[in-house]
């Protein structure tokens, strides 16, 4: 089978699916079995296309090229200039302006763009008798001191004294007691910055919230870092319910925090959990907001993510119903109450049992598979995301929700998962709370960036890490919601 991307994963998304392990190159296959992809887990992020738009200039090597919010991507390196520019050629980069060779300890930048179709800087460093090029990937949004706000690193206890994740609060200069929110990171070994695909996206969150008026928790989830517990995938969504209510409960000890007006905003696993955490403790939690969360069970979840993957790689959808067919088998042995043991001799009894002609059909090798090609699917966090049905939990909140969904979400599809949401909040027939509110929001991804496909590989190469509409309308309504609230 033929190798098709090089893809470097950094951080697991994301959530239910991607949050998102980093840092290790991998080849995806494009007939590959959600088996194998399984091994490696989901949100990959794709090097292979660069990226908006400046006229050709030389600056001085001591001067900075990089803007501080951005990222400095190495490229490539070539004893000549013109080797460079034959390079980009190779690499399909249309430059706005042809661009110049730098003279030695100068650097050139230029704007151009690559097969992906975002624009982007190129820089060209001449340094020792040699031209090194590098891609700057903007991160406009991150926030750069001086901050027009306070931070406090906190760590609080848990129900598991082995966890006490580490965190920091920001909260406003002046006034107070004030509204507060916890932010919840999706599936994955997610710091509190939630750093997917070279976004941090809580951090940019927790920014803007706190601007707005509110004081804003994040943590490190379990194992990473210094916080205790079973690093991802070992740690499972009730665990982090509990460690999300903790948090709750350690705000409402701030003399500066307002204790009626506590909430969480989680994004993607992170919606799960709260509303799963509104549902178990709804004396201490006031509103929720789910951002990219889910509304029907982990397993139908799944199966969607992986069909929309394969027909956005082209795949015929003969194979994806195949796939889907074969993988929905898979997932409901990850499922069932087998034991560890049972489960991985299930899943070689029907691996084993599948047509010689499926697995030619599908690029699936005819003999005997290992068993470690299915230690990913029987996980402790992943047997229980195939299993967790939020609808029961969403029937028992009673507070205020706030459930968007982008239109261009490949790993929660919002047409399917807003209609259930809405449905289970009964929101169409008017018994929600007054302020909960189901919303689609157009040309979004998962992690609400304005994209153009919605696909994985885009994340990182989208300068936006939260588009300012999806930011505008979670601090408005959150606004709403606390000054409504007696």
């Amino acid at each position: 089978m033929k190798s098709l991307l090089a893809i470097l994963l950094v951080a697991p998304i994301s959530d239910t699916g991607i949050s998102m392990a980093t840092g290790r190159v991998i080849y995806l296959n494009y007939k590959m079995s959600i088996l194998m992809k399984l091994t490696i887990w989901i949100f990959t992020i794709t090097f292979l296309s660069f990226i908006p738009d400046l006229a050709t200039a030389e600056i001085a090597q001591d001067h900075p090229t990089f803007s501080e919010n951005s990222i400095k991507r190495y490229m490539f390196s070539m004893d000549t200039f013109a080797a460079i520019e034959m390079e980009f050629s190779k690499r399909k980069v249309l430059f706005t302006k042809a661009p110049k060779a730098p003279t030695a300890g100068k650097t050139t930048r230029v704007m151009g763009t690559g097969t992906s179709g975002f624009p982007t800087p190129f820089i060209i460093e001449h340094v020792a008798g040699r031209f090194h090029a590098y891609a700057e990937r903007r991160r406009p949004q991150h926030p750069v001191a001086p901050l027009p706000y306070r931070t406090q690193d906190v760590v609080f206890d848990t129900p598991d004294p082995a966890v006490s994740p580490i965190g920091t609060l920001s909260y406003p200069k002046t006034g107070g007691p004030f509204p507060a929110v916890v932010l919840v990171a999706g599936s994955g070994p997610h710091n509190r910055d939630a750093g997917m695909s070279l976004h941090k996206t809580l951090l940019v969150l927790a920014d803007h919230l706190t601007r707005q008026g509110f004081a804003v928790l994040r943590y490190d989830k379990r194992g990473v870092g210094l916080t205790g517990g079973n690093l991802h995938p070992n740690s499972t969504t009730d665990d982090y319910t509990a460690d999300a209510i903790a948090a709750v409960r350690f705000l409402k000890l701030q003399a500066n925090i307002d204790l009626t007006k506590v909430g969480i905003v989680g994004h993607s696993e992170g919606g799960i959990i709260a509303a799963m955490a509104a549902a178990e403790a709804p004396n201490d939690v006031s509103f929720i907001a789910m951002l990219a969360g889910t509304g029907l069970p982990g397993m139908e979840i799944k199966s969607l993510q992986d069909a929309a993957e394969r027909r956005a790689g082209g795949m015929p959808e003969s194979h994806v119903l195949l796939f889907q067919s074969h993988d929905r088998e898979l997932f409901e042995i990850a499922a069932s109450k087998r034991t560890h043991p049972e489960a991985l001799a299930a899943m070689r009894a029907a691996y084993l049992a599948l047509p010689v002609t499926t697995k030619e059909t599908l690029g699936l090798p005819p003999a005997d598979p290992p068993e470690d090609l299915f230690e990913a699917l029987l996980s402790p966090w992943f047997r229980r995301f195939l299993s967790l049905d939020p609808r029961p939990y969403l029937e028992k909140v009673t507070c205020p929700t706030l459930a968007l969904i982008g239109e261009k979400d490949m790993q929660v599809p919002a047409a399917e998962n807003l209609k259930e949401i809405g449905r289970v909040l009964k929101v169409t027939t008017n018994r929600a709370s007054p302020l909960t509110s189901v919303r689609q929001l157009p040309g979004l991804n998962h992690n609400f960036q304005t994209a153009k496909t919605g696909q994985v590989s885009e994340y990182f190469l989208i300068e936006e890490t939260i588009a300012p509409s999806a930011l505008a309308l979670l601090s408005s309504w959150m606004q709403e919601v606390v000054h409504k609230r007696k």
